[in-house]
């Protein structure tokens, strides 16, 4: 089983295409699943990437984290590695 993390950027939905096509066509079988995880801040929307999924037969996992919140609670050091650890967490539940 695959699960790709999808951001409804170019790279994410590039990568999601790749591996759909190489799974019509790979000698092996696979599942392929796609995981969105909005960080409840208002310049991200992700309600449209779970229709886009279901359009391509994907099974979408839309998990919610006070990303940002959280990270203005703790104040880390590396705002990037705070929000890579956190997101990558809500994955695991998938």
């Amino acid at each position: 089983r695959i699960l790709v993390g999808v951001s409804g950027g170019k790279d994410s939905l590039g990568l999601l295409q790749v591996l759909l096509y190489l799974q019509r066509r790979a000698p092996v079988k696979f599942e392929i699943a796609a995981a969105t995880v909005d960080p409840q801040a208002d310049s991200f929307d992700p309600r449209g990437l779970g229709a886009y999924c279901a359009s391509l037969g994907v099974r979408h996992h839309l998990l919610s984290e006070p990303v940002l919140a959280t990270a203005q609670r703790v104040r880390p050091t590396s705002i990037c590695a705070f929000c890579s650890r956190m997101r990558r967490g809500r994955l695991y539940g998938c």
